[in-house]
């Protein structure tokens, strides 16, 4: 197949980020969230997505993680990954502004327009975070994640999902297996979430 020259570019961006971050040290992680193929099942809808930091500790790192990485400054580089192997290096944020980042791609890949910041919108997704942890135990990386979706109209909850879990990769060198480790997860836990089903309460 191929790709389109703009496809390519983004495809040679990410293979540079990854390069650059194999040798080099740096104070932020590497994200990649690979979005599933496109579906337009909620073509037509206008959600604003909306994330609140819910953690009682709000530490990424645990201490044994801390001193595996220790330049790390709580801050996360984006890759959106397209189903067909392509990506978009889209920049640099902290966690709540990361997460925000890819619902806003998971909201668009399943035909949602998502609405400027701040601004009104007749259905919401609160994201409220509940757990975001990655530990080094022995030799093996693992991290938890959990959150709870609440889907609003009118400020009126319809319907809500919560959804969580774990994983785990050996540590082998430096901070590729955390961040591979990282961006699995994230992945899978976004995608994990069936907007869809939620929506199918939007006529109540």
């Amino acid at each position: 197949m191929i790709l389109s020259k703009r496809a390519a570019l983004a495809t040679a961006a990410l293979f540079l980020l990854i390069l650059i971050g194999a040798c080099s040290s740096k104070q932020f992680l590497i994200v990649q969230y690979e979005m599933p193929a496109p579906s337009d099942v909620l073509t037509g809808r206008e959600v604003l997505p909306i994330v609140s930091d819910y953690r009682e500790n709000k530490t990424f790192l645990t201490e044994n993680a801390r001193k595996a990485l220790k330049e790390f400054d709580d801050t996360y580089s984006l890759v959106a990954v397209n189903a067909d192997g392509s990506g978009n290096l889209l920049g640099i944020y902290e966690v709540d502004a990361l997460l925000l980042e890819i619902f806003k791609h998971r909201l668009n890949n399943l035909g949602v327009r998502v609405p400027p910041p701040s601004s009104y919108s007749e259905y919401e997704v609160e994201i409220y975070l509940k757990d975001f942890k990655l530990d080094l135990a022995g030799r093996k990386w693992v991290m938890q994640m959990s959150y709870q979706a609440n889907l609003i109209k009118d400020g009126k909850k319809l319907a809500t999902e919560t959804v969580s879990g774990s994983a785990e990769r050996v540590k082998l060198t430096g901070k590729s297996d955390a961040e591979k480790l990282l961006g699995e997860l994230m992945s899978d836990m976004v995608n994990k979430l069936d907007l869809p089903k939620l929506f199918l309460h939007s006529s109540i």
